[in-house]
């Protein structure tokens, strides 16, 4: 009777035991995950700032835009490559030829949207959009620069609307806040 009570017990204790290790272990796989996200979506951010920086460094030089090729990138994972890398970004760039005149590129849009992360669709990032936009200094010919970066607020499967240049004043577009 004695072991029978002993054996009870013992259950009891490590029934309970298990659950808590079982909680635990999502919790720091959530927070994992949640670390994971923040830095992947950090890289592109500071991707597409630099796509910024780099066109306002062009133009200054050129007094025109270019268009870089598009590329996968925000590469996640362990290194060496033989265990694998996710590329979890994927970064593009529209020119606009029509903003202020039709023979020359006055904007240009970067964005940083999710890719499918080598398969692995388990999270979701937010997207990215940059602009940098060519406009007259007032009472002369020349042009300045005014650029601006948005983080979309909604999660995936959203790619942001351009930035819009008004009156004067470079803003974000709607469902986004500026990062840069």
């Amino acid at each position: 009777m004695k072991i029978k009570i002993l054996i009870v017990s013992a259950l009891v204790l490590i029934i309970p035991l298990s659950f808590l290790f079982t909680g635990c272990s999502n919790e720091d796989e959530n927070k994992a995950m949640d670390e994971k996200i923040s830095r992947l979506e950090k890289e592109a951010e500071k991707h597409i700032i630099y796509k910024i920086q780099e066109q306002q460094s062009y133009f200054s030089k050129h007094k025109t835009f270019f268009k870089p090729p598009d590329e996968r990138g925000t590469k996640y994972g362990y290194f060496p490559p033989i265990f694998g890398r996710e590329i979890c970004y994927g970064y593009y760039t529209e020119i606009n030829a029509d903003f202020i005149s039709k023979t020359t590129i006055d904007a240009v849009y970067s964005y940083a949207v999710q890719d499918y992360c080598n398969g692995k669709w388990g999270f979701e990032l937010k997207s990215y959009v940059g602009a940098v936009f060519a406009v007259p200094i007032t009472g002369d010919k020349q042009l300045k620069t005014l650029s601006i970066v948005c983080k979309n607020v909604e999660i995936y499967g959203r790619i942001p609307s351009r930035p819009e240049y008004i009156n004067g004043v470079v803003k974000c577009p709607n469902k986004t806040t500026k990062v840069y």
